[in-house]
């Protein structure tokens, strides 16, 4: 027999469910809206990729780990590296951004515990400098600044 306990249990089992969900596609977009914010010349999880292209065209490798559900990673995207100072900045790199749910192994390889996470590497795999957490336009082009000069 259920009791008016029982009922009352279950509706708020329910309503936490639906306020769960309600938060967690609150914060979702499609992938696309990641790197549709400006052309940014980004490689996908290709590792290798971007060493090569790296070692080819003498210049870093900037990794940003990121992941779909992830609000900072999308707020940086959005209001980070979209700053048109901080794209012409980014223009000097190779860029390659790592899905951490895609390639956990890279995310293993580099110790990263949190997300955004940037990575600066030279062509040969060298860690040269990394920033943990959202990052404004203004301390990413500070951070990008110190690296290049």
């Amino acid at each position: 027999m259920v009791t008016k306990r029982d009922k009352i249990i279950g509706m708020a089992c329910v309503g936490l469910l639906f306020v769960g969900c309600l938060y967690v596609l609150s914060g979702s977009e499609d992938t696309d809206s990641i790197s549709n914010q400006r052309s940014l010349d980004w490689t996908w999880n290709d590792y290798n990729q971007a060493l090569e292209e790296a070692r080819n065209s003498h210049r870093y490798v900037l990794m940003d780990f990121w992941a779909i559900w992830c609000k900072e990673c999308k707020e940086m995207e959005k209001n980070g590296f979209a700053d048109p100072d901080v794209a012409n900045l980014l223009d000097q790199f190779v860029l390659l951004k790592v899905d951490v749910d895609a390639v956990p192994e890279l995310k293993a390889q580099f110790s990263v515990v949190g997300m955004p996470t940037i990575v600066v590497l030279t062509g040969e795999g060298e860690e040269i400098d990394r920033a943990v957490g959202y990052q404004t336009a203004q301390q990413l082009k500070v951070f990008l600044r110190g690296i290049l000069a």
